[in-house]
């Protein structure tokens, strides 16, 4: 396996990492101060613990993808491409979005632009460049990656709040 590929799918549990710490640091005000346009609430604790169950499945993804295994039927060039191009990039122009809908702050947004669009980028440029993604195959990613972000983090925050209000 490419040593770059490796070193992508390395940093991915890291800057994930970064990202969400300041989502978490800063959700539970944001939700309270736009309470009027934001039909529902979450506290810093669901939201860390939601973030948590999902980093732990992309972790385990990028250890087996580094290790050069596959994970739920991905090769490692593969899952990277879904991960980051897909997935984050998605979630990073929904930041943008955000941004642009409340006119001001929104949690995650400096990640987003300072750490989470440089990577995406870099390894967009070097998947393509390796011929390990093709723009069909990119789109068809980003596509879903928008469309199945709401649904994990729903599914992340349901799973939070049940193990935080019965344990």
């Amino acid at each position: 396996m490419n040593s770059k590929l490796k070193v992508l799918i390395f940093l991915f549990p890291f800057l994930y990492l970064l990202h969400d710490l300041e989502e978490i640091m800063t959700i539970e005000s944001f939700i309270e101060a736009k309470s009027t346009l934001i039909p529902f609430r979450i506290t810093t604790g669901e939201f860390a613990l939601a973030f948590t169950l999902l980093w732990i499945v992309a972790s385990k993804g990028c250890i087996k993808a580094f290790a050069g295994k596959p994970f739920l039927k991905m090769k490692p060039a593969t899952y990277l491409s879904f991960l980051v191009p897909g997935i984050l990039l998605a979630n990073g122009i929904g930041h943008l979005v955000q941004l642009i809908v409340f006119k001001g702050y929104v949690p995650g947004i400096i990640t987003t632009l300072m750490i989470i669009f440089p990577y995406a980028l870099f390894a967009l440029k070097f998947l393509f460049s390796e011929r390990l993604l093709t723009l069909k195959r990119f789109l068809c990613y980003f596509s879903l990656g928008f469309v199945l972000q709401a649904p994990f983090a729903l599914m992340a925050h349901i799973v939070s709040h049940f193990i935080l209000t019965f344990f």
